[in-house]
């Protein structure tokens, strides 16, 4: 699927102090509007090499290598686009399809989340993603977890509020365990020492307060 960049998304690139909106053309629809605005707002939009251009470029380098007559050209594009693909879905970082308005509204579509690395419990293997942060000018974050029969303790510095959207998300705190199934909310104080846990498959939404707690932490 393309995605189509609209005034609005200049509007919000120019408001952000961002001078650069770098697209690969092949995926990419740009209205006239946005291309008029661009060069209006000074908003320069440069075009990354497709992957037509990237594979076309791995294999003459590995050609070069390789004695004459000794390769399949046929097998060698199907590795190198095989390699490309498994490095991008290996390697990609954490992302999700946003629409914002001029006025700041976002739309976040919640079948779009890719899912990074939560560096909380690298013990563990679990999906966080944050959709909604400080940059937006927002006050409160908000984000996704997932992960699949884990369990990690987390004392919060901020206050937060979990929405279970799968599975059930258990919350154990003061030698009692909450249990919060699809729809159910959880609303935990600054403070609180508990532990996360999910005897299977869990997804959920989290939002907390304030919005740039972890830089507040750290200075």
């Amino acid at each position: 699927m393309k995605t189509l960049v609209t005034a609005e998304d200049i509007k919000k690139l120019h408001r952000d102090g961002d001078t650069v909106l770098n697209i690969v053309a092949r995926r990419t629809i740009i209205t006239p509007e946005a291309r008029d605005l661009a060069a209006k707002l000074g908003v320069a939009i440069t075009e990354s090499p497709a992957e037509s251009t990237t594979v076309e470029t791995i294999k003459q380098t590995l050609k070069a290598r390789l004695p004459a007559g000794k390769h399949d050209p046929a097998l060698l594009e199907q590795l190198v686009r095989k390699a490309l693909s498994e490095v991008k879905d290996g390697f990609d970082g954490p992302r999700c399809e946003r629409q914002v308005a001029a006025n700041g509204v976002v739309l976040v579509r919640g079948n779009s989340v890719r899912f990074g690395k939560f560096d909380g419990a690298p013990a563990q293997s679990i999906g966080l993603t944050d959709v909604i942060s400080a940059a937006d000018n927002s006050a409160v974050s908000a984000g996704f977890m997932q992960w699949e029969n884990a369990s990690f303790p987390w004392t919060l510095t901020y206050d937060e509020i979990d929405v279970v959207l799968e599975g059930e998300l258990h919350i154990r705190c003061d030698g009692q365990t909450y249990i919060g199934k699809p729809g159910d909310v959880f609303y935990i104080p600054k403070g609180a020492a508990i532990e996360f846990s999910a005897p299977e498959q869990v997804r959920f939404v989290y939002v907390t307060y304030p919005a740039d707690w972890s830089a507040a932490e750290s200075a």
